[in-house]
């Protein structure tokens, strides 16, 4: 049988992707094999949204090809959308576009002998097929839907994912279904614009509420969106049902109006302190994140120090920070007045060093109190603990909680390390329950929850 590899770069939505292609290949009867492994075939999902990320798909392309050179490559993405002949002098054997993805497993399988029409098991009609686990990891991306119409200033997602097309709401029902009934305690929903889901009417909030009504998943939890897309109806629906994880990632991208408006975005400074003071004020205990791009073109010192003084007013927890980079055909590629990559370095610098120190703080305050953590299966080597991620999207370390992993488990951290929080698991006697060991306090009981996850 022959052995293929996948890996991605960038995005939840292209590891949801190869996980789909390896399950049809699967079908097909290859084996999939980890991408450090000898294989016969190596599939490489590429990403574009940064120059670096261009680079570390060229890179996974290289190594591929060291590691078996008679091996099949075949390449995807956006990166090879946009610019296949950059990849293609990398010696690759198939480009696939974004548009023709779903057709690569057929295109593996011909290029191994078979008949490019076997059908597969588990497929949508007129859609890719869905996927029944996520090779090594504890929850799952589901996808619901893809493209975008933003046309932001600094992006070229949309030109190579194309405009908004979104996912029957049945189809997304019966892959968590699926997903819940292969004890997956979460669901992540993913695309490149997900606050643009529309189906037949259904926005992402219906959507939302349809997957609380027809389907047991214990935890769902939501990909990046647009600040303006955190409205009444979605606030009101986190504050009110458990399921829906307390964690929003925002795309902020800076905190200047003028910045933001030569970005392209639509939304203001005030907005978002209003939108993430509204966030803080209805659920509790939420954690925030944000993306930002320091450097933009013609971006000032001044207006730099707008992006550093909203992170410390606004209820902002983590942050990704991005050097702007300039991307081939955007209109931001052929603005004036760039800022030389030392003083994007520094800037970089500087605000990641603020989100780390609010970082700190957020976490900080949950020691003590009481957290839902969803162990992660993964063996840490050298380690006498397993590590997961709380409903919040906090990272705690559990020390003695190998015999949880996969489970969701109530938790009470008791202090910090690094930036990640500890709780102790002892093995007890009583009743065969866990002891969870608190220092200073008395013993608590730790033990995995069933479909009931109210705090």
């Amino acid at each position: 049988m022959p052995k293929v590899a996948f890996t991605s770069v960038g995005c939840k939505l292209n590891r949801y992707e190869i996980q789909v292609m390896s399950e049809s290949l699967q079908d097909r009867g290859f084996v999939t094999v980890p991408f450090s492994a000898l294989a016969d075939c190596y599939v490489v999902n590429t990403c574009t949204v940064t120059s670096d990320a261009d680079t570390s798909s060229r890179q996974l392309i290289r190594r591929a090809r060291r590691r078996n050179p008679a091996a099949r490559v075949v390449v995807t993405g956006c990166y090879a959308q946009l610019r296949p002949d950059e990849l293609q002098e990398l010696g690759i054997d198939a480009i696939v576009s974004n548009r023709e993805k779903e057709k690569l497993p057929e295109l593996v399988a011909s290029l191994f002998g078979q008949n490019r029409d076997t059908p597969t098991d588990n497929s949508e009609s007129g859609q890719t097929r869905f996927i029944t686990g996520m090779n090594n990891l504890t929850r799952a991306f589901v996808k619901i839907q893809d493209g975008c119409d933003e046309e932001c200033t600094f992006c070229t997602i949309w030109m190579a994912r194309g405009p908004v097309v979104s996912r029957p709401a049945d189809a997304i029902v019966r892959e968590i279904k699926a997903l819940a009934q292969n004890d997956y305690k979460e669901v992540a929903l993913t695309g490149v614009h997900i606050g643009k889901y529309d189906y037949e009417r259904l926005d992402l909030v219906g959507l939302l509420k349809t997957i609380l009504d027809e389907t047991p998943v214990n935890r769902i939890r939501f990909s990046s969106l647009n600040p303006l897309e955190i409205d009444d109806d979605l606030v009101r629906l986190m504050s009110t049902n458990p399921r829906i994880c307390p964690h929003v990632h925002l795309s902020i991208q800076s905190g200047d109006d003028d910045v933001i408006r030569w970005m392209g975005r639509k939304y203001s400074r005030q907005s978002l302190l209003n939108i993430t003071g509204r966030l803080r004020d209805s659920v509790p205990g939420i954690t925030i994140g944000a993306d930002f791009i320091v450097g933009f073109p013609g971006e000032t010192d001044a207006q730099f120090e707008n992006s550093c003084t909203l992170l410390e007013q606004a209820d902002i927890h983590y942050l990704h920070v991005f050097p702007y980079s300039d991307r081939p055909g955007t209109r931001a590629s052929a603005m004036p007045r760039k800022v030389p990559d030392s003083i994007k370095s520094e800037r970089t610098r500087r605000l990641r060093q603020l989100g780390q120190e609010k970082k700190l703080i957020h976490i900080k305050s949950f020691i003590g109190r009481k957290l839902l953590v969803l162990v992660e299966n993964r063996d840490i080597p050298g380690d006498a603990y397993s590590t997961g991620l709380s409903e919040n999207y906090l990272r705690v370390n559990i020390v003695g909680a190998n015999q949880f992993k996969g489970k969701v488990v109530k938790v009470i951290p008791y202090a910090v390390v690094g930036d990640k929080l500890t709780a102790n698991v002892n093995i007890g006697t009583t009743s065969g329950k866990k002891e969870l060991t608190i220092p200073g306090d008395t013993n608590i009981i730790c033990e995995p929850l069933g479909s009931d996850l109210t705090p």
